[in-house]
């Protein structure tokens, strides 16, 4: 499956402290902004050891609801699935989504990211941010997010208005109609197996 050019600026995502708004609104930015502050600590060197992967890994696992993201991206698909295959489903793209994310940390100046404020309605919100490239290029991203408990989770990441999850629902629905939801799976266990989520492409 081939990641769109979308998907490879968007999993620059925000790895960089910045400032948050100080309104009530703000809790959202702040929890974003500690979690993601954690995460380009421990992978800022260019080497990162496993145990440092692995603890980057359990903060987004906390960061975004998994079950939420899988479920939304298999849409139709999904309650064809047994428990079992959403459980396994839900696994898969965890870790497909987590490698895309933390594989473009060491692309982006953290010296000029931006956190843009937030915006809450009920249990939902927006948190907007500016990701700046090497190269320059700036790039808005926004996280949406819900409240759960005592926490605000992510569920989706848009870049210049594109939905990552959209983007992956079409790929998915394309294989799973072209071929079979037995070649999704396939495809997404051959990913887990590759050293970098960019051979990913099934080409």
């Amino acid at each position: 499956m081939h990641c769109p050019r979308a998907l490879a600026l968007a999993v620059l995502l925000a790895l960089a402290p910045g400032l948050a708004s100080v309104a009530m609104a703000a809790e959202p930015t702040e929890q974003l902004r500690t979690d993601i502050g954690q995460v380009y600590k421990i992978l800022q060197t260019p080497t990162p050891s496993a145990a440092a992967q692995r603890e980057a890994d359990g903060i987004l696992d906390n960061m975004f609801d998994w079950q939420q993201m899988a479920e939304t991206a298999l849409r139709r698909h999904w309650a064809q699935r047994t428990p079992e295959e959403q459980e396994h489903f839900v696994r898969l793209f965890a870790d497909l989504f987590r490698r895309a994310y933390l594989s473009r940390i060491h692309v982006i100046d953290a010296s000029k990211f931006q956190y843009l404020g937030d915006s809450v309605r009920g249990n939902e919100g927006t948190v907007k941010m500016k990701v700046f490239t090497t190269r320059g290029s700036g790039i808005n991203v926004d996280y949406a997010v819900f409240q759960d408990g005592k926490r605000w989770r992510v569920r989706d990441v848009r870049v210049e208005q594109i939905s990552l999850v959209d983007n992956y629902r079409t790929q998915f629905d394309s294989i799973i109609q072209k071929s079979s939801y037995a070649e999704l799976v396939k495809r997404l266990e051959a990913l887990r197996n590759k050293s970098t989520p960019e051979a990913a492409s099934g080409r």
